[in-house]
């Protein structure tokens, strides 16, 4: 990319963003332009020839000494006039034959129209200028110089003729000659020094015009090969610039150039303009769940001044931060539940035990019995919650499947329904599209959803039969993840317990150990998967599990 810059400053031929040859410079971005131009003004003043002949003018006294040579001039003036109209619109022939071989013409009937008018005296011999200034357009260089020094030479020629044609020697008219060919040269000279200067210019500008592209590609590249997702946001709220990264963060959205962020992101919309009303132009970063699913931590940045300024609004997700995380915890669990096991589980056994023991003697009473029963019982338990506890530690590498999200569950929940005594009308499956995959390990994933479908069966009624458990599984708009919602028709989770549902032993059961939900989170988040409530407002409890969709 910099030796084709470099190869363009050194030689002057301009090279665009792709490495291609561009055309030179001229006045015009298209010169055909100015050429069909002077194709009409050429119409216009061959109209007004004929008109001098057809008409009498006190003021101007047009083909006065010919007037049969003017107007066979004026009339093939005329239809050169309108061919070349024709043939500029064609472009045929190039530009360079059209406009140094039309001008060479004009000069030409000029010149016969000056004769046939008596010369300079007759007042149109400043129309010489725009011919001799015209090639500058098509073909700069030594070509309209050497036409301005022909043209003024065969006007005092012209002069001379006249004057030797008449026997006399008129010195006004060949001082008026003098000058229009000394203004003739000049022109030419300021047009050429003119020309000369602005395609210096053109090519400076165009050289750093290829270096302002060259170095716009460059950063395109990097920011669509950046792993964090970038989107360049305009004061008006519409999205200028989305690299990749970002448009998956986002959903793959479709037709997401120049309209607002809200349509795909409302809840980074939400953020950016609290951002832009209460800390710009300040850095800020914040954390979202874009659609209820894929969890962001996103910072805005501004870009260019508090007038004219756009945002530039980097997107992480923590998905995998938090895996790290939970990769940590998890093995530091698994190094304390090792070192725990043995100074419990043997004490613990031995406990069990020798209650065993003690309950086949004769001679216990029933409150002895009874309280043999509630050693044994709370052994059991505490033997439950070590077991927990050990197998949420042993399984700290998940082994990810990919999962027809449908066909799965629709399998899981024939077992559930068929060990629970469940009727199929109290359990209803609803996957669209019906073709969802996911990435899981297949038994975290069962033991996810046995806990939250067995929570349901034994905590939504106290009568199993009154139980409708509703699975629900989705594609939000503009999200790339999947998610599923086990919802029943209980009685729901009080507000104030909410905010412990996940904390590790915390129960309202005095059967239970605590350690269900929050081992559910746990595999969710080892699995790049999350787990929360979510409260109805008709009642009973909703459980989301958010995936991240498949992408193989």
């Amino acid at each position: 990319m910099q030796s084709g810059s470099r190869a363009a400053s050194a030689n002057h031929t301009p090279i665009n963003a792709q490495g291609q040859t561009v055309a030179p410079f001229f006045l015009h971005e298209d010169p055909w332009n100015l050429l069909r131009l002077y194709h009409v003004y050429r119409l216009a003043l061959a109209g007004a020839f004929l008109l001098a002949m057809v008409g009498q003018s006190k003021f101007v006294q047009l083909g006065a000494q010919n007037k049969e040579l003017f107007g066979w001039m004026t009339a093939t003036y005329l239809m050169i006039a309108i061919i070349s109209n024709l043939s500029s619109y064609f472009q045929w022939p190039d530009l360079a034959i059209q406009g140094v071989g039309y001008s060479i013409i004009d000069i030409i009937v000029l010149f016969v129209i000056l004769y046939t008018s008596g010369g300079v005296s007759v007042g149109i011999g400043i129309l010489l200028v725009v011919p001799v200034l015209i090639p500058y357009i098509c073909a700069p260089g030594q070509v309209s110089i050497a036409m301005a020094a022909l043209t003024g030479i065969c006007l005092i020629s012209l002069e001379v003729w006249l004057g030797f044609s008449e026997g006399q020697s008129n010195t006004t008219s060949l001082t008026h000659s003098g000058i229009l060919t000394a203004f003739i040269m000049l022109a030419s000279w300021l047009g050429d020094r003119w020309i000369r200067k602005a395609d210096e210019m053109a090519k400076l500008a165009n050289r750093r015009g290829i270096d302002l592209a060259n170095l716009s590609q460059l950063n395109q590249s990097i920011l669509d090969r950046l792993e964090s997702g970038i989107v360049v946001v305009e004061t008006s709220g519409a999205i200028r610039h989305m690299n990749a990264a970002a448009w998956h963060l986002l959903g793959n959205p479709g037709n997401w150039r120049s309209k607002p962020l809200a349509v795909f992101a409302p809840e980074l919309d939400k953020h950016y303009q609290q951002w832009i009303n209460e800390v710009s132009p300040r850095t800020a970063s914040y954390d979202l769940k874009h659609q209820q699913a894929t969890e962001l931590r996103v910072r805005f940045t501004q870009l260019g001044t508090q007038s004219r300024r756009n945002t530039l609004i980097n997107l992480e997700d923590t998905s995998e931060q938090r895996e790290k995380v939970q990769g940590v915890k998890l093995a530091s669990l698994g190094q304390l539940t090792a070192s725990i096991a043995h100074e419990i589980r043997n004490p613990l056994g031995a406990i069990s035990h020798a209650a065993q023991l003690m309950s086949e003697s004769q001679n216990l009473d029933k409150a002895d019995t009874r309280l043999l029963q509630i050693i044994q019982a709370n052994a059991k338990r505490m033997n439950l919650t070590i077991e927990s506890v050990l197998n949420l530690s042993r399984k700290k590498e998940p082994k990810r499947e990919r999962l027809p999200l449908k066909g799965w569950l629709h399998s899981f929940l024939r077992d559930f329904m068929l060990q629970h005594n469940l009727k199929e009308k109290q359990v209803t499956l609803f996957i669209e599209p019906a073709d969802l995959m996911i990435e899981f390990d297949p038994a975290h994933l069962h033991q996810i959803m046995w806990n939250l479908c067995r929570n349901a069966f034994k905590y939504a009624h106290e009568n199993p039969q009154k139980l409708q458990l509703d699975i629900q599984g989705g594609t939000p708009a503009h999200s790339r993840d999947v998610l599923l919602n086990i919802i029943d028709n209980g009685r729901g989770i009080p507000e104030d317990l909410r905010q412990r549902l996940f904390e590790p032993f915390f129960t309202t059961s005095t059967q239970g150990t605590g350690l269900g939900l929050f081992m559910a989170r746990e595999l969710c988040l080892s699995n790049g998967s999350a787990l929360e409530y979510i409260s109805l407002p008709t009642g009973g409890s909703c459980f989301r599990i958010a995936f991240s969709r498949s992408t193989h």
